[in-house]
């Protein structure tokens, strides 16, 4: 016959299960017992934890602008707005920021068990940091600018306090972290152009004076219009000598008579005409012709030399003009070689004046923009100590009423308790029942054996 081997309790029979829960009753009430009562402690001894919240908005100011210290510089967004937000996160969470709010409340305040308990002000200073970062929570409200600052503590007072001090801190953290320290540079380049552009302008007016050029474009202009009007003058004076010089040409030439008077002329006339009245009746050889043709030979001589006399008159004449218009040409000549030179002078030192121009604007465009630029930095460093930053609080964390809510209530925490006291006792009976060797029950009698179970007797 084949021994069989049976369990000493059968799990589908409630007859079973039953007899072993009646027999380890008291184990199971000690079980039950201990895991309920330590949920119940648990439920009403547990420290209440209390969170306070702060709302940030943390808005594209000034500190996030593009700014230069050249004298070239266009403002515009430095960075992304995304990485803005995790920036100002950054610095939230940083140690620095926690160690500075430790320090201003207090580890004995904020933590007066760590306080106590730590052998050094290092290490009780490193274990409020641990339990500060533990305890804080920043995230960035989605699709906003805003930014969440949470803080959990057992004092409802203090979780507040700490979250205000922590925005307060930030503020000075951000104004350390983005305040432009610029102000004592460009001040330093801006007394330096300032010199710079002085010694330029002493330059420029030294030149000037050494040069005689004050108004380089009115003189330049001065000096071509007067020079125009020279050669206008030159062309004139030019035009009557060469007028003069014909009409003495011409006085000089047979072509020229004089203007013979009027009585002379008429002598002349009346003795050609008696000379043909004459010749009509006489012959050339004859005395009364000959005597005619003798008075009008003198005449004529005597309206030659006469001629002659005139020409002469006229040729002093024209000379003595001449001789002016050559003088005067000659003179407009010199003046516009003089003029010439003034404005070849002119031009060599136009260009090193234009570039002392140059020089003295540039620097002077470079010292108001650097004049610019400290004046908004004085301005920023003014914002700075009014702690005027680009981050404002929307909502400022008040002293909560109500303990932040747990992941389990009280009353859930004493149900999970008894039920799960119960079942820890049953599962402790079974256990040692499993582990008590010999036949526990009538049943498990019945089955190791093969035969029925008369009579049971109770051990006392």
């Amino acid at each position: 016959m084949t021994e069989k081997r049976h369990q000493p309790i059968d799990f589908t029979n409630i007859r079973d299960l039953l007899s072993v829960v009646f027999k380890r009753k008291y184990t199971i009430l000690a079980v039950f017992v201990v895991v309920f009562g330590a949920a119940a402690l648990y439920a009403f001894l547990a420290p209440r934890i209390y969170e306070a919240k702060s709302i940030l908005l943390v808005k594209l100011g000034r500190e996030f602008m593009r700014t230069s210290e050249g004298a070239n510089s266009s403002p515009g967004l430095s960075v992304q707005p995304e990485t803005i937000m995790k920036s100002e996160i950054s610095i939230l969470t940083s140690k620095d920021l926690m160690t500075r709010v430790i320090r201003t409340l207090g580890i004995d305040r904020i933590y007066p068990a760590i306080a106590k308990g730590s052998a050094t002000q290092t290490d009780a200073e490193q274990a409020a940091i641990a339990s500060f970062e533990e305890n804080l929570k920043v995230m960035n409200i989605p699709g906003s600018g805003l930014i969440q600052v949470a803080f959990s503590h057992g004092d409802p007072s203090t979780s507040a306090t700490v979250v205000n001090t922590l925005v307060d801190t930030f503020k000075d953290k951000h104004l350390d972290v983005f305040g432009g320290k610029t102000t004592a540079f460009l001040e330093r380049q801006e007394k330096a152009f300032q010199e710079r552009l002085k010694e330029s302008e002493d330059n420029l007016s030294n030149f000037k004076l050494k040069n005689k050029v004050f108004s380089f474009e009115e003189q330049k202009t001065n000096l071509i219009e007067l020079f125009g009007t020279l050669d206008e003058k030159l062309k004139t004076a030019q035009n009557e000598v060469t007028e003069l010089e014909q009409r003495m040409a011409f006085v000089r030439s047979s072509r020229w008579t004089a203007d013979l008077p009027a009585e002379t002329r008429n002598q002349l006339v009346a003795l050609q005409q008696k000379e043909q009245g004459l010749l009509e009746r006489y012959t050339e050889n004859s005395k009364m012709v000959q005597t005619v043709r003798q008075e009008l030979n003198a005449l004529k001589d005597a309206a030659a030399k006469a001629t002659e006399q005139a020409r002469s008159v006229e040729v002093a004449r024209i000379e003595g003009q001449l001789a002016g218009a050559r003088a005067r040409a000659g003179s407009i000549r010199a003046q516009m070689r003089q003029v010439e030179g003034e404005l070849n002078s002119l031009d060599r030192h136009g260009r090193e004046l234009q570039s002392l121009k140059r020089e003295a604007a540039q620097l002077e465009q470079n010292h108001q923009i650097y004049s610019r630029k400290l004046e908004e930095s004085l301005i920023m460093d003014d914002m700075d100590r009014q702690k005027m930053v680009a981050v404002s609080v929307v909502q400022k964390a008040t002293v909560p009423a109500f303990p932040k809510k747990q992941r389990l209530t009280r009353s859930q925490m004493l149900g999970a308790g008894f039920f799960g006291g119960i079942a820890a006792g049953i599962a402790l009976a079974i256990i040692l029942e499993l582990m008590t060797p010999g036949m526990p029950t009538p049943a498990s009698a019945e089955k190791s054996l093969g035969v029925p179970v008369l009579i049971t007797v109770t051990k006392k």
